[in-house]
């Protein structure tokens, strides 16, 4: 969308060097051009379209190059960039002066150069008058490094100072070029020779020097925006001792190159202060401190470090005002201005004249740049109207602090600065009557607001406090003054409507870590203070226990620097244990140890806002502060009111537990109208009122509430009653806010409610059975099945004490820690206790009671998971027969069991028995329930899943089809039923070897599962297991490891390190390992899996069998095959022997077998397995099936190496024609086979040589 029209403004874009680091560059920028393309603006979105200069200096010249010369869209860059690092930084030297090889950077650069322009030779300056996109690549002199003065590559023309005519990658290579990294490039000039450097020393933020030649290639133009982004900060990092096992020069480089990018970035902030919307800097805060230049294999750290800073809310707003500047393309200042040859000159004659009476912000100001530089605009900008803007928050956010910063900034720009305490109407009027004084004006305060509204003069009236809800503020506003600004600081997010626009409204919250620890440290150590190693942790945990809190962090601080005993980390024990006295302390402090006159503690603070809430309010405070502070939702207080008369508890209620329900029943009762409907008017008054003073945050893009985590504390400590009467009242509104049901609004209600249970649980871990009743489902819908099993475990315990073992509670207790169980791969636990709750049924309720079934039926899947299936089996059909019999062929719980039966025939192998099952049971679905039932829909799908099994693809395609549409409409694009139908969809699109739209739809579902169930939700972590395979299939695997890698430490983490699922993440890790050549990582990853699998499952388990098969593999690609042949021949025996001869995993096994005694030359034994395998496959699969044809060719190769070339070529072309039929002509495998043939026959050609020859 590039405008040639010069009347508009300039985009500018510069991107700092930082090896591997640079990466978050490109993924900020994606988010930019994201937002762009969401901004409904049409065309492409491509960043040369809407960009007039894009420049970088190292692996930034790389990313500008891509960008602007290459015209590359951001995704592609980023993939580009990602191939690139890794080619260039995975091979290390140990000798030499460099760090790594210049080759590997020149053939890196001569391969993305051809793929881009089809010439790897193509020069960088193109020779063409345009007014489109200009790109700058940053290099210096070997001989002539004079500090601060490097020089440019360009691909457009200028007048002076042009640099060499080269080509794009000598440009490239020469900006990388850092001495300790890669070795210097000569490039011929003017007929010489000469050595070039990267530009990153002294100069990896180059935006100074793109800026300084504006004025001479943008004569008369005006600029739109200055978009700078940085390649992460290094603030933290520390370089190791040097020694001869520790090479410490690539970190060393790193700091250098960040310290310099920031030096650079705060000369540029301070050259554009005052304005507001036109530089933007952009740089992750935290994370990437200590990731060395050419740490290729931590990209995927890069990219989640750089989404947590892109989720950051100051960062969110920061950027769609970018956007918004990029899209508008205004012009706000000339090109001589944002040269920096326009000095601020102040007029001296004005520092006197006026009056300007101001408290001094304290000297530990810490961060919020951002935020000054917002208020700085709203106040100064428009200068021919009166300009209002607000700031509000909590209590001890900083507010204060912060308005005085930016006076202090803009302190020039007033002729009066009227500083008022607006905390009461006296001390409003006072101050204006004050300021009327020195103006000759003795007429009361309405007086001097005329006065102001006609003043000629600059002015800036201040009203700092606005807290009390009864003071009508705007009052003491004037109604106009073209030449006044008003800043007004304040709890109450209300009087935001005085402030002229949204731009012109602040909502302060907690600082950012770095700051808050930043300005921890500066407190302390301001007292000669010394904060040691141990205590470095300390403090960013302590900053961290305040949520970040300004007035904390300062109180704690001043507290630390006095008391010269206490270190840190014993502050932070005191703090743990004893909050409200800690924090209290300082008031108790000395006069010259606080660092504020009027001495409130936080806790002090929230108690005046406290005092003047209603009644009502103070016990909905009371309800949250044992709740979670985040994420509480209105739906809680409406389902328990909705409930509350209907709700039933399987033991009887104790006193305590009586009490609290009376009370909750009685305080929500005043939401419910006369005829028994919720009243979300009366609710959402009472919850206003809690937000009003900043004591409740309303969180918009979630539609929740939230407290601060210090805020939450206090709140305990305001609560009139016993703590366990009040957690009890708590505990009481959440169970009375849980069903049992499994229609969309409940199971997503109950989503949220995890860390809600959670928080009150561990105020009362000895909870009674009646609330664990409910509370089970939660933890059941949110996948945390170790925090249900601890809870099950408590509940069969107290079922077993108070209603005896006969009782069906009890043993549905059991059952629901047995399904825990099994979530968690621990089997045999709950074999055990399937087998006891199948046993007690028969005994209590007999053989055939649906409850008796059910428990069989659960009994069997457990048989499944543990590759008993012959058992499972066995249960299944006599559930089956009794059901049939009992309740009849087409009853739901017959079908479900028919369903159930089915699938252990898969299991088995036995597809065709399965069809005819699933096949049954959907059609007796269709007629029962109707074609687009839930239940319907679901035998569609698993009759879809043998279609694979049976290699029917296009058939389960069409049916997968119909079901996601159908679930689409039905149940929305979000519905986790949805998303799994999306999912399997795309692993059929796999299985067709459509790897492009698998991928798509596999993108599409995991961004909806981590934004619907979490990022920790099993199915999550499955949609990104899935996706990596496909990246695997696409041949991109690189980005398959990042994913798998991600998932692996999550399971590890959240299951265990020998949870199945775990085991089953460390497996495909080691499989990309395998592809990405790295067989020794590959190998130390599968024998893991391997022993841990022998000892969790045993030697036989189906699990222990494919991760021994994984492991001879692996040493296959080691060449050991002696070692493979072994463990390939154990595979196969154990599979005969559990599973059977023709079984598919069997088969697999054979045929695996055949390709190690292929490797071992022992070619007439692999022909005799493949012979059985073929034959083997034809019959049970079927000719056409996928694995029958891969048995052709695997036979067809075995001949021509056996030099049968006439039954080869015969197989090959059976081959061939069987997959163009049934895969189609472009799918992977046909292809090849087809190679296969070319092969062969070129086998063959060699060998009618070689005899001629002879």
């Amino acid at each position: 969308m590039q405008n040639q029209d010069t009347s508009r403004g300039l985009n500018i874009l510069c991107i700092d060097g930082g090896g591997v680091r640079g990466l978050s560059s490109l993924i900020i920028l994606q988010e930019i051009m994201h937002s762009v393309a969401n901004a409904n603006v049409e065309g492409n979105h491509y960043p040369h379209e809407y960009f007039d200069i894009i420049a970088g200096t190292g692996t930034g010249g790389i990313s500008a190059c891509m960008l602007g010369r290459l015209r590359m869209p951001i995704e592609k860059a980023i993939s580009e960039y990602a191939k690139l690092v890794k080619e260039v930084f995975q091979d290390i030297k140990f000798t030499g002066t460099t760090m790594y090889k210049a080759t590997k950077l020149q053939e890196a650069l001569k391969t993305m150069i051809l793929a881009a322009t089809g010439d790897e030779g193509e020069m960088m300056n193109e020779r063409r008058e345009h007014a489109g996109c200009r790109t700058r690549v940053v290099y210096d002199r070997k001989h002539n490094l004079n500090a601060g003065l490097p020089v440019l590559f360009r691909s457009y023309n200028v007048g002076a100072n042009p640099g060499p005519d080269c080509t794009i990658r000598e440009a490239l290579h020469a900006t990388m070029a850092h001495p300790d990294l890669f070795k210097s490039i000569s490039i011929v000039d003017s007929s010489v020779a000469q050595s070039f450097v990267g530009g990153e020393i002294g100069c990896s933020n180059p935006i100074a020097h793109v800026l300084s030649e504006l004025k001479r290639v943008y004569p008369g133009r005006q600029v739109s925006s200055i978009i700078s982004i940085g390649a992460g900060h290094a603030r933290t990092i520390q370089v190791p001792n040097p020694s001869r096992w520790h090479r410490t020069k690539d970190v060393i480089v790193m700091k250098d190159m960040a310290t310099d990018s920031e030096r650079v970035a705060e000369e540029m902030a301070t050259r554009f202060e005052g304005t507001t919307n036109i530089y933007f800097r952009f740089n992750v805060d935290q994370g990437m401190q200590n990731m060395k230049d050419g740490s290729w294999e931590r990209l995927g750290e890069v990219i989640q470090h750089t989404r947590a800073y892109l989720r950051k809310g100051e960062v969110n707003r920061k950027l769609e005002a970018a956007v918004r500047t990029i899209i508008e393309r205004r012009g706000a200042m000339s090109t001589t201005h944002a040269t920096g040859n326009i000095s601020h000159i102040v007029d001296v004659s004005k520092q006197f004249a006026g009056f300007k009476r101001c408290p001094a912000p304290t000297k530990f100001y810490t961060g919020r740049e951002d935020e000054i530089r917002q208020l700085m605009g709203s106040i100064t900008e428009e200068k021919n109207k009166l300009r209002v803007c607000v700031v509000y928050g909590l209590g001890g956010v900083g507010k204060t602090q912060l308005a005085l910063s930016v006076i202090e900034r803009t302190w020039d720009n007033w002729d009066h600065v009227i500083y008022v305490d607006a905390s009461s109407t006296e001390a409003i009027e006072k101050a204006l009557e004050e300021f009327g004084k020195t103006k000759n004006i003795d007429h009361g305060y309405k007086e001097v607001i005329s006065w102001l509204e006609s003043c000629g003069e600059r002015w800036l009236m201040v009203l700092d406090n606005a807290d009390t809800p009864t003071i009508d503020v705007e009052q003491y506003i004037p109604a106009r003054g073209q030449h006044g600004s008003i800043m007004i600081t304040t709890r109450l997010p209300d009087l935001a409507n005085l402030a002229n626009d949204p731009g012109s409204v602040c909502h302060l919250s907690s600082m950012s870590q770095a700051d808050g620890t930043a300005l921890l440290v500066k407190i302390i150590c301001s007292g000669n203070q010394r904060i040691s190693d141990d205590d470095r942790k300390a403090v960013e945990e302590l900053v961290q226990d305040f949520g970040c809190l300004a007035l904390a962090i300062v109180h704690a601080g001043a507290y630390i620097a006095h008391s010269r005993g206490i270190t840190v980390t014993e502050y932070r024990s005191l703090f743990l244990s004893q909050r409200q006295r800690m924090l209290d302390e300082y008031s108790k402090l000395p006069a010259t140890a606080k660092l504020d006159k009027r001495g409130d503690t936080v806790y002090t603070t929230w108690r005046m806002c406290y005092n003047q809430l209603k009644p009502e309010s103070c016990e909905l405070l009371w309800l949250i502060a044992y709740l979670h502070y985040d994420g509480i939702s209105v739906n809680i207080f409406k389902r328990a009111a909705q409930q509350m008369h209907s709700k039933s508890y399987p033991l009887p209620l104790t006193d305590l537990e009586s009490q609290a329900q009376s009370r909750i029943k009685q305080y929500l009762s005043a939401f419910i109208d006369a005829e028994g409907i919720w009243d979300s008017v009366s609710f959402a008054r009472v919850m206003s009122d809690l937000v009003s003073y900043s004591l409740v945050e309303f969180d918009r893009l979630n539609m929740t509430y939230r407290v601060h985590v210090l805020v939450h504390d206090w709140a305990r400590t305001v609560v009139p009653q016993s703590i366990d009467y009040a957690i009890e009242c708590t505990t009481t509104l959440l169970s009375l806010s849980i069903d049992q049901d499994n229609d969309i609004g409940s199971l997503a209600f109950k989503r949220q409610l995890g860390l809600h249970v959670t928080s009150v649980l561990a105020h009362n871990p000895d909870l009674r059975a009646n609330h664990g009743y409910y509370f089970k489902e939660v933890y059941r819908e949110t996948g945390q099945w170790s925090q249900m099993i601890e809870l099950m475990q408590q509940q069969v315990r107290v079922y077993q004490q108070e209603l005896g073992d006969n009782d069906l509670i009890t043993w549905a207790a059991r059952s629901d820690l047995a399904h825990a169980y099994s979530e968690l791969g621990r089997w045999d636990e709950a074999l055990d206790l399937r087998t006891q709750v199948l046993d007690a049924h028969k005994r209590l309720h007999g053989e055939e009671h649906f409850v008796t079934l059910e428990s069989m039926r659960n009994l069997a899947i457990t048989y499944s998971d543990l590759g008993r299936h012959n058992e499972a089996e066995q249960l299944q059909v006599q559930a089956l027969d009794a059901h049939k019999r009992l309740l009849g062929e087409y009853h739901p719980i017959t079908l479900t069991s028919m369903n159930s039966l089915a699938s252990t025939y898969s299991d088995m192998g036995r597809y065709e028995e399965a069809e005819q099952l699933k096949a049954q049971v959907l059609e007796a679905r269709k007629q029962i329930l109707g074609e687009e039932h839930p239940d319907t829909m679901g035998s569609m799908n698993n009759l879809a899943n043998t279609y694979l099994d049976l290699g029917r693809q296009n058939e389960a395609q069409q049916l997968q089809v119909r079901v996601l549409e159908a679930h689409k409409r039905l149940l929305g694009e979000y519905h986790p039923n949805t998303l799994t139908f999306m999912n399997n969809l795309a692993s059929t699109y796999s299985d067709m070897g459509r790897h492009n739209e698998a991928e798509q739809l596999q993108v599409q579902t995991l961004d909806a599962r981590k934004r619907v169930l979490g990022e920790f939700h099993p199915d999550t972590l499955a949609s990104m297991n899935n996706l990596a395979g496909t990246y695997s299939h696409l041949g991109r695997h690189s980005e398959a490891q990042q994913l798998q890698v991600q998932v692996l430490d999550i399971r590890r983490r959240l299951l265990g390190e020998e949870h199945p699922s775990t085991l089953t993440s460390m497996g495909n890790l080691a499989n990309t390992y395998s592809n990405l050549g790295r067989h020794d990582e590959a190998e130390e990853l599968n024998v893991q899996v391997f022993e841990a699998s022998k000892r969790v499952l045993g030697e036989n388990h189906p699990a222990t069998l494919s991760s021994m098969h994984n492991l001879a593999n692996t040493y296959s690609d080691l060449d050991r095959h002696n070692e493979a042949l072994q463990l390939k021949v154990k595979v196969l025996d154990v599979r005969k022997r559990v599973l059977g001869e023709d079984h598919p995993h069997t088969l697999n096994s054979m045929g695996n077998l055949a390709s190690t005694y292929s490797y071992l030359g022992r070619d007439n034994e692999a022909e005799q397995l493949e012979v059985q395998v073929l034959n083997a496959r034809k019959r049970v699969l079927g000719e056409d099936h996928p694995h029958t044809i891969n048995s052709m060719g695997n036979l067809a190769l075995t001949y021509s190496q056996l030099g049968r070339w006439d039954e080869a070529e015969e197989l090959f072309c059976k081959a061939i024609g069987v997959a163009e039929s049934t895969l189609g002509d472009q799918h992977p495998d046909t292809q090849r086979y087809r190679r296969g043939l070319e092969w062969s026959r070129s086998q063959r050609e060699q060998h009618l040589v070689s005899i001629f020859c002879l």
